[in-house]
């Protein structure tokens, strides 16, 4: 256990540090520039991974069994959010030009990845019963549970934050030319 948490720390340290130095290289210095949709997700998955690992209380072969799994769901997952994503900008345009006859194509394409997404999670809970516990399983549940909604509040925090200071840098009132 002791050694999964060591491994896990060094990941993750090392993500940070790989972050500031690209985002060093991109021409900012690291800390200023806020982290791409891409970086973001990777250190968000990081910082699961080292959680889960200690609410887990995981052993070296069961984490060798999980962290793949997870893998694999994660990222068939993130392929259907992103698709569904770009469903609902199609969706918001279409009811702006009142294109109705499209619209109804574009829901009908969001049911099916709506229930691809639970077939998913019906598979990964299958998968994840094979290699857990019955108390990890639970363990499992509420974690997720937290988690999300830790990740929620950070990121709205995080937005309200950049409203503030993109309004601090607007000036009030528009400069006047003469």
């Amino acid at each position: 256990m002791r050694k999964i948490l060591i491994v896990l720390m060094a990941v993750l340290i090392t993500g940070v540090f790989a972050g500031y130095g690209y985002s060093h290289q991109q021409g900012g210095d690291g800390f200023d520039n806020p982290p791409g949709k891409e970086e973001l997700r990777e250190r968000i998955g990081m910082v699961r991974i080292w959680k889960l690992t200690e609410v887990l209380d995981l052993d070296e072969k069961t984490a060798s069994r999980l962290f793949p799994v997870l893998h694999k769901f994660d990222k068939k997952r993130a392929e259907m959010h992103e698709s569904a994503g770009k469903d609902k900008k199609e969706l918001r345009e279409a009811l702006e030009e009142e294109s109705y006859g499209q619209i109804k194509g574009i829901l009908k394409r969001l049911e099916r990845i709506q229930k691809k997404l639970q077939e998913l999670n019906e598979e990964e809970k299958v998968e994840l019963r094979d290699i857990l516990t019955i108390e990890q399983q639970a363990k499992f549940i509420l974690f997720h549970h937290d988690f999300a909604r830790r990740v929620k509040k950070i990121v709205a925090e995080a937005k309200e934050r950049r409203f503030v200071k993109d309004r601090l840098e607007r000036p009030l009132l528009p400069e006047v030319k003469h």
